[in-house]
């Protein structure tokens, strides 16, 4: 696996987008601090982080304080051919440089 010196891209799906929305309007704290995560992630997306497992195999597991949530690196998800279980709709128009966050997850649903 190529570890790039260059920091990758960020990405947030929809969703991903739709639950820190509703997260900044009850606690701005929480939310900047998961926004702080996600740059850390693309600054060395394959540093201290780990794969997610059962429904969500695939994907990699960030933590920001006791939030989770859920992103794929592009370069490592084509290497490791977890493309059909990832299932993302613009694959060939992203550079392998790209982090996409896919999710936050609540404790309870993990």
């Amino acid at each position: 696996m190529s570890k790039s010196p260059v920091p990758f891209e960020a990405k947030y799906n929809p969703y991903f987008e739709k639950q820190l929305a509703k997260l900044h309007k009850k606690d701005k704290i929480r939310a900047e601090r998961v926004l702080k995560e996600t740059r850390e992630i693309c600054a060395a997306p394959y540093d201290d982080v780990r794969f997610a497992a059962g429904q969500y195999r695939g994907k990699r597991e960030g933590r920001a304080g006791d939030d989770r949530f859920l992103f794929v690196v592009c370069e490592q998800c084509r290497e490791l051919q977890h493309t059909a279980i990832n299932g993302c709709s613009a694959c060939n128009d992203v550079k392998n440089e790209t982090v996409i966050f896919v999710m936050m997850i609540e404790s309870h649903k993990y």
